[in-house]
């Protein structure tokens, strides 16, 4: 039945052998009637042929009535031309679109290194409509190490029209040390020096001496004397070097840091409205499906569900934006919530902020006023005393 089915009318003076013929070869008829010396059947198309050679061998008189299904849906088909021809032309450009860079996603949350990136990708021939098969992928990657500030690996991966640029990010400063300006380490805390570890540079202040934000530690300038004696004169000879100054500088130092909570506290909390909207999106393009805006404050979760054409998957899709409603609310706190607000406010700025160090003391002084309440924290921390700091050098 794949190509449909015919239906015939077979005359002749007895069918009685036609009927054996047929159940000895098996043949698949449907709907057979004999009436008025006429036989009526029908046949799938495939096996029409056999038919009508045995309706040839036993002197019978067929006539094909009527044709059925995708046999003769073929025959219209291929009976036009431009409608084979423009079928055929969308399957190629269906075929070329999911073949062609619609989207880039770059999975970094820097801003300047998302550029950079889109930056090299246009110097490598890397744009939206390039053909995916002809991107040399590993000189690409290649490209991106090299040129990108703020990155030490790159690597692109293909999911249907998207390019996928993952990066890892350098840890620290991300100037590049291609730029060989000598350096010092310069204390960016009033503390005492406890520990020293020198890479390069020349050591200024020793352990166990204090420091005022803005001393030299460790210089890059590095001055070297030699002396000899001739004709009983000491002869003294003075060389100067410079060098980025490299190091660890270690030691202890206090930071006093004031938290403050108001009494009219302003919060955000939902409301349990939700909606959905959706986009008809195409390359960077976003087509709403929606007439009216909602107004008011909305939390907004998006996916984009790109559309498929005989399983190739099409440089278009639709976006959704899941919308769930907030709203502020003013909230007046009694004494003791303030003051658990503004403690709360200080152990998160130790997490995000004093993680790199070792909290060796915690003085903290509460103030009540009429308007709220402050704390006042004073940390006695241990850990890096120093930063790196270029200078010029005069000539």
């Amino acid at each position: 039945m794949i190509f449909g089915y015919i239906d015939y009318v077979i005359t002749g003076d007895s069918f009685t052998k036609f009927f054996r013929r047929i159940m000895s070869k098996k043949l698949p008829v449907s709907k057979m009637c004999e009436k008025n010396g006429k036989l009526t059947l029908r046949m799938p198309a495939e096996h029409c042929k056999a038919l009508e050679r045995l309706c040839d061998e036993l002197g019978l008189e067929y006539t094909a009535t009527k044709r059925h299904g995708s046999f003769v849906l073929a025959k219209r088909f291929f009976g036009r031309g431009g409608l084979v021809i423009g079928t055929a032309a969308v399957m190629l450009s269906c075929f070329y679109l999911s073949n062609v860079v619609v989207r880039f996603d770059i999975l970094s949350d820097d801003e300047n290194i998302r550029k950079g990136v889109m930056s090299v990708l246009k110097e490598e021939g890397v744009e939206t409509g390039t053909y995916i098969p002809s991107i040399d992928l590993i000189v690409t990657e290649r490209a991106l190490k090299q040129k990108v500030e703020g990155i030490s690996w790159a690597g692109i991966t293909r999911k249907g029209d998207t390019l996928i640029i993952d990066v890892i990010e350098t840890e620290g400063d991300t100037k590049r040390e291609s730029n060989r300006y000598p350096s010092n380490l310069v204390a960016c805390e009033n503390g005492v020096i406890e520990k020293v570890e020198v890479y390069d540079g020349q050591l200024k202040i020793p352990v166990g001496s204090g420091v005022t934000k803005g001393d030299i530690v460790v210089g890059g300038e590095i001055i070297t004397s030699k002396s000899s004696w001739i004709d009983g004169k000491e002869n003294v000879e003075t060389k100067t070097s410079y060098a980025r100054s490299k190091g660890k500088i270690l030691g202890t130092f206090e930071r006093t840091v004031t938290f403050t909570q108001p009494f009219e506290d302003k919060t955000e909390k939902t409301t349990g409205k939700r909606d959905t909207k959706r986009f008809f999106t195409v390359f960077d393009a976003d087509i709403p499906l929606f007439f009216s805006k909602p107004e008011g404050y909305w939390k907004n979760e998006q996916r984009y569900s790109p559309l498929s054409l005989f399983g190739l998957e099409m440089p278009f899709g639709i976006t959704t934006c899941e919308l769930e409603e907030y709203k502020f609310s003013q909230d007046t706190l009694t004494e003791q919530q303030a003051l658990d607000a503004v403690h709360e406010k200080a152990y998160l700025y130790e997490e995000n902020f004093l993680s790199d160090y070792e909290i060796k003391d915690r003085q903290v002084e509460d103030n009540v006023t009429e308007n709220g309440v402050t704390a006042t924290v004073t940390y006695t921390l241990y850990g890096e005393l120093c930063r790196e700091v270029e200078f010029f050098i005069k000539k």
